[in-house]
């Protein structure tokens, strides 16, 4: 089952742009919780002749923060547009929230990373 899931969750990734913050949760083919739970499945399972893939589920564990709330998403995009529009002064009643969901963001990417540590 953690197979699928991961499978699910790779075709995903296969689809969206590399380096956006703030994706749609509803994109997932799974709950969060579920991705998770089967990446870290498969990682226990793997032996050390399997560098790539142990690469490719860290590298996907760390990348679901990417995925928020849909309203959170509208929010970054929102902001963003807006940030992106602007002249030198930036909408900040947009951009702030925009930012402060980029900087959880980046945050929780962090902490994920740091979990992924004890599958080097």
């Amino acid at each position: 089952m953690a197979t699928k899931v991961v499978s699910d969750y790779g075709k995903v990734l296969s689809q969206v742009e590399p380096g956006v913050y703030g994706l749609p949760e509803s994109l997932l083919p799974h709950t969060r919780e579920s991705i998770r739970f089967a990446i870290l499945t498969l990682l226990r399972e793997l032996g050390p002749e399997h560098p790539e893939v142990k690469e490719g589920l860290r590298q996907g564990y760390v990348y679901l923060a990417q995925f928020v709330a849909d309203e959170d998403a509208d929010t970054v995009t929102r902001g963003q547009a807006n940030f992106a529009a602007s002249s030198p002064d930036p909408d900040q009643a947009s951009a702030e929230p925009a930012m402060r969901i980029i900087n959880r963001i980046k945050l929780d990417m962090e902490r994920a990373l740091e979990e992924m540590r004890d599958f080097l």
